[in-house]
């Protein structure tokens, strides 16, 4: 006999805040930084990478990379890199 699940915002925000799915993010995140890492490197660009997690206020978990180097957008006096772009196309 079938089971039936019925899904509720409860449901799902539960399920967006297990485990399973936040360590999912986190090897996304640490593969993209990684990645992001080594492409400034391998260019000479003077980034520092970092990451963040948290959730957001309706629950839904996040993770990203953020790096403080002026070569992701550009600048009338730094070239553009998109080093974080290009890192998350890749990973």
């Amino acid at each position: 006999m079938a089971v039936k699940i019925t899904i509720t915002p409860e449901y799902i925000r539960e399920v967006m805040q297990s485990d399973p799915v936040r360590e999912a993010l986190r090897k996304r995140r640490d593969r993209i930084a990684q990645r992001a890492q080594v492409i400034a490197d391998n260019e000479g660009v003077d980034a520092n990478v970092r990451t963040e997690e948290g959730t957001r206020p309706r629950g839904r978990p996040f993770a990203r990379v953020l790096a403080d180097a002026e070569q992701e957008f550009g600048t009338s006096r730094v070239a553009r890199r998109r080093v974080l772009g290009r890192a998350a196309e890749e990973a």
